[in-house]
């Protein structure tokens, strides 16, 4: 009786052992070739620049140009921000979800950041990278633009707890869509989440 029982035992705990060894997808950890905004922004812009035509490649600035000592000229730049009002300012991040976020980076057009941007943030928690397209979605669209309008607006959601926003003109040379789609096609596992009329 008493082998029987410490047989039993043995069992429960070997079972228990491998229980709490299995992980479920969302703990296992996403392989992907960006450590951060910044580097997935450079991927998406060399990738795009190397499939688009003359007519249609795009030189960028990146960063926050109210905070001119962490811009970069020709290449996206991490986004830091003077105070949170530069997150809705510029990216048309909600400041009330700051909190949701570790990172972000930029890059947009030199002379027209309506012409075309693009940013990508990084969350902490992933069950707000879902929640917050619909909340990004509401917030751009009701922005009161200036220095003209942007046509279209792209949320993208790529591995690792990123979302990459694009808006900006998608006719007459505009590069928004191409952009959105290239992020789609080059950044492995990325979806499109959001395509939103501006205009």
């Amino acid at each position: 009786m008493k082998k029987l029982i410490a047989i039993l035992l043995a069992a429960l705990m070997l079972l228990s052992i491998v229980a709490c060894g299995e992980k479920t997808p969302d703990d296992e950890p996403v392989n992907v070739p960006y450590a951060n905004a910044e580097e997935l922004l450079n991927i998406i812009l060399t990738k795009y620049n190397e499939s688009a035509d003359e007519m249609t490649q795009i030189g960028v600035n990146g960063g926050n140009i109210f905070n001119f000592e962490t811009c970069k000229f020709g290449e996206p730049a991490k986004f830091v921000a003077l105070d949170n009002e530069d997150y809705n300012f510029h990216l048309g991040y909600p400041v009330a979800d700051i909190a949701k976020i570790d990172d972000a980076a930029s890059m947009y057009h030199g002379l027209n950041a309506n012409v075309f941007t693009c940013y990508a943030v990084h969350f902490a928690n992933k069950a707000d990278v879902d929640a917050m397209v619909d909340v990004l979605k509401d917030n751009i669209s009701a922005r009161q633009w200036e220095c003209g309008h942007p046509e279209k607006l792209f949320i993208v959601k790529a591995p690792g707890n990123y979302l990459v926003v694009v808006w900006g003109v998608v006719t007459s040379g505009g590069v928004a869509e191409l952009v959105a789609d290239s992020v789609v096609a080059n950044v492995e596992g990325a979806t499109l989440e959001a395509e939103v009329d501006l205009l």
